[in-house]
């Protein structure tokens, strides 16, 4: 296995979006919270190749938008949840 302190920022970031997950910045407050996340992602992965585990972006699209598969169902959207002003 990889000793992920000896990683540079960069190669930390690299390893942690080869396995699908995109940290924030690598920063001295944040870099051991990385660490202890790719050591996570390379136990719970051994045998996935990075492409498996990257998120397709049709799936990210609609996680932002909502637009694909919205029922109207969601408490808060739309206007019958609003309340109507007299």
């Amino acid at each position: 296995m990889v000793d992920v302190k000896c990683l540079s920022d960069d190669e930390l970031q690299n390893k942690l979006d080869k396995l699908g997950f995109s940290p924030g910045p690598i920063l001295p407050s944040t870099r051991k919270v990385y660490e202890k996340k790719l050591v996570q992602l390379l136990v719970s992965t051994p045998c996935a190749s990075p492409e498996m585990n990257r998120p397709r972006e049709r799936d990210r699209a609609q996680d932002y938008d909502g637009s694909e598969g919205d029922t109207g169902s969601s408490p808060g959207l739309g206007r019958s949840h609003m309340p109507r002003s007299n």
